[in-house]
């Protein structure tokens, strides 16, 4: 019997690592994804002659919300990531790196230091999508600053819903109560 538990141990802990892994390694493309694709609708908006004003804008614009979008997804790799690490140092805590060294070159950078830089560099590309769309770009007759207060409204209408405990109960506890276990992507 303590061998059929060791072997079921020992086994869910090379999936959780091999998952794990997966995960680190998602987690590391979002970023070339972001820059690939902002790279491409700027050079689409800015540069590619024949298009009108009215493409550009909705080009930039799409670019700050996928911008946004993948801020979200790399967010939430990285808390699947970590409950992945918590499973895995459960297994054997005296052998688990947890990734501090002895003497940090930059002792304020921890755990989630580089999802953060990520992010930040992310909302950045997408605050100048927003800001181009809407100064260079603007399509319509009346001004752009009814434009740059809807897209506030919007992106604090998105916050609220996504950050809000009250949306996440109400919405997401019904799939819990469907039989759900919580886990896995989503």
């Amino acid at each position: 019997m303590c061998d059929e538990k060791l072997t079921r141990e020992q086994t869910c802990y090379v999936q959780n690592f091999e998952q794990a892994r997966g995960l680190n390694g998602q987690m590391n493309n979002v970023p070339v994804l972001a820059m690939t694709l902002t790279g491409g609708l700027w050079f689409a908006a800015g540069v590619t002659e024949h298009i009108s004003p009215e493409i550009r804008f909705i080009l930039l614009l799409f670019a700050g919300f996928c911008n946004l979008a993948l801020i979200l997804a790399a967010i939430r790799i990285r808390d699947v990531f970590h409950s992945y690490l918590e499973k895995i140092k459960t297994f054997h805590p005296a052998s688990f790196s947890n990734g501090k060294p002895m003497n940090p070159k930059v002792e304020k950078l921890g755990d989630y230091s580089m999802i953060s830089i990520y992010c930040t560099l992310m909302a950045v590309a997408a605050f100048f999508s927003f800001y181009a769309a809407l100064l260079f770009y603007w399509p319509f007759q009346f001004s752009f600053w009814i434009g740059f207060i809807a897209l506030v409204v919007v992106l604090v209408t998105l916050h609220d819903l996504l950050f809000s405990k009250t949306f996440v109960l109400k919405y997401f506890k019904k799939e819990d109560d469907k039989g759900g276990d919580g886990e896995g992507e989503g």
